[in-house]
């Protein structure tokens, strides 16, 4: 718990959101008083015995006091024991999230040269934001006794376990709202507590005003790493599910990832790693064993009542159906100040693919070989052989006349059941007409001989390896054109790739730079992410303002897991994948 109901705010959003929380509980109260007054209809002698939720009002001193009374066994001399947040990976351990934050502080933070040194790292002060038990605390003391250390909570009895449990400690803890932070820091983390913040710009604020703004080169700025819970893109907010949830776990702040970084970019922060743990940790299959649980808004004759245990099943199904993310989010403080403006976060961080000015009419396009609608082999450094076809699979340019086949023999004539003439077209050659398009719209300033070139990035690029296939690397490299050419690929292989090559996952990949990329490309490889909604999430991210991006996927095609299988899209489909994510098809 890391924000007390009482704590003033002049903000009248602040009030406002406050305000709509406590009629949304209170619906959800009537909601379950209704529920109980119809189960009494029914079963008379039954309700006598039913239990009901408790709720806290938003109180979230009393909120974990309360949690705190029901979970037996705290081992004080044990850190995972005292965690108050959620383990993951196959050993279950509840010290994963202090190891990321550990590496966020010393990769951003520490000079090359510490970083393997211990006792000659500079001291850092560090906040922990909601310092639970003091789990956290207790860890990077252990590991970092030359860090000044210090957290806040509003839970009276989280303090007492603290003072009275944790003997030895040197870190000092307040019974205070993590905004009231009163020093400057190196360094803030918060671990499934910034979601309780019942105003996550103000709290941005307030701790990027005390984050370190180094103005030498010799240290860099301070940082914020957060790991937490956030909506996903797409997802509704006013669903009944995810307001219950929000309602259960006191999730004041459930915004998306681009919200967040909306949020951040505004008071001087801006997102140096977005890392999803939920997918990384594959939480839904270890965590939850992919079961999505059943959710009463009464709880079983069994259970606890306490309104969080509800909160948790409602997360679990929320994870579970892809609406919610469990995310490490790392910000930086930038070295000027924020200017006053209404860009998008895009906008600020986003440089643009250069183009042809209109006012300048002696202009010249950039010079480049026209793109050809030609499949290679990919084999070597340079294309390998020309290929009519890349199997027998694959249409083979003979779409518009397998369509005019059926059309001349086709039994019924159903109009919806018909797709246009128009999509049988042959792909290499729309992929070629565009590639084209988009080059000649660049200026002749963009060379190979200045710092401006810019980059092709061909997803799933070397081919799987793993599942026997000959690995790849120059497959499009005739698409790029006068871009340098770049792969990436999650094939074990491609980490043994020297140049231009980022070896990850498309759903998950933090080393790909943020607007890094002219065109992002990809062909035959997002049937075969698990998640792609998230692989568009990251396609969006690296695409560079008014930048390209084409992709050939699947919409019937046998199985073939390489290495898995997961999808099919219609042409509608992957319409609005990329259309949600800001591209104009």
């Amino acid at each position: 718990g890391l924000y007390h109901n009482n704590v003033k705010n002049s903000d009248s959003s602040l009030a406002s959101e406050e305000a709509q929380q406590e009629q949304e509980e209170m619906n959800l109260s009537q909601l379950s008083n209704r529920s109980t007054s119809s189960s009494s209809n029914n079963k008379n002698e039954q309700n006598d015995k039913e239990q009901t939720w408790t709720w806290f009002n938003s109180d979230l001193n009393e909120y974990y006091n309360k949690l705190e009374k029901e979970i037996k066994n705290r081992d004080p001399n044990n850190v995972a024991s005292i965690a108050v947040h959620r383990w993951m990976g196959e050993k279950r351990s509840t010290v994963i999230h202090y190891e990321l934050i550990q590496q966020s502080i010393v990769k951003y933070l520490l000079p090359a040269q510490t970083q393997q040194d211990e006792e000659e790292a500079r001291e850092l002060r560090v906040f922990d934001a909601g310092c639970g038990l003091g789990s956290a605390l207790v860890w990077f003391e252990r590991k970092n006794p030359n860090w000044k250390l210090l957290g806040h909570t509003v839970s009276e009895d989280q303090l007492k376990f603290i003072d009275e449990r944790l003997q030895g400690h040197k870190f000092d803890v307040n019974l205070l709202s993590y905004d009231d932070l009163n020093q400057s820091v190196d360094a803030i983390y918060s671990i499934e507590a910034f979601v309780h913040s019942p105003n996550y710009k103000n709290t941005l604020k307030a701790w990027s005003n005390q984050l370190q703004n180094n103005d030498s080169d010799d240290n860099d700025d301070g940082i914020i790493v957060i790991i937490d819970d956030f909506l996903s893109n797409g997802a509704n907010k006013d669903e009944e599910e995810v307001q219950a949830f929000r309602q259960s776990w006191l999730a004041n702040t459930l915004v998306t990832p681009l919200e967040f970084a909306d949020a951040a970019a505004a008071v001087g922060l801006r997102v140096v790693e977005d890392r999803d743990l939920g997918t990384e940790y594959q939480i839904v299959k270890l965590n939850y064993r992919n079961q999505v649980p059943d959710v009463s808004l009464l709880p079983d004759h069994d259970q606890k009542t306490h309104q969080g245990w509800l909160g948790s099943k409602l997360r679990q199904r929320l994870m579970v159906h892809g609406k919610l993310t469990y995310r490490m989010m790392v910000l930086q403080k930038n070295h000027r100040k924020p200017q006053q403006t209404t860009q998008t976060t895009k906008d600020l961080r986003c440089e643009a693919v250069p183009s042809m000015e209109k006012d300048k009419p002696n202009q010249t396009s950039i010079d480049f070989p026209q793109i050809e609608p030609q499949l290679m082999s990919g084999i070597g450094k340079h294309g390998g052989s020309k290929m009519e076809c890349i199997s027998g699979w694959y249409c083979c340019n003979k779409g518009t006349q397998m369509w005019d086949d059926t059309e001349q023999n086709r039994t019924d004539n159903t109009a919806f059941l018909k797709l246009p003439r128009h999509l049988f077209g042959h792909y290499m050659t729309s992929f070629a007409k565009h590639l084209n398009q988009f080059y000649q719209s660049m200026p002749s300033t963009n060379t190979a001989t200045t710092a401006a070139k810019g980059k092709f990035l061909d997803i799933g690029a070397t081919g799987s390896v793993a599942k026997g296939m000959t690995q790849v690397t120059s497959k499009f490299l005739h698409f790029a054109g006068p871009l340098d050419y770049w792969m990436l690929d999650s094939d074990p292989s491609a980490r043994n790739l020297q140049t231009n090559a980022l070896a990850c996952d498309i759903t998950d990949c933090p080393s790909a730079p943020t607007c890094g990329f002219d065109v992002t490309f990809s062909h035959t490889v997002l049937e075969h992410a698990s998640k792609p909604w998230d692989a568009f999430d990251t396609i969006a991210r690296i695409t560079k303002k008014g930048g390209l991006t084409m992709h050939l996927v699947p919409f019937s095609y046998h199985f073939h897991a390489t290495p898995e299988d997961h999808y099919r899209f219609s042409h509608s489909a992957l319409t609005s994948l990329v259309e949600d994510r800001g591209f104009t098809v």
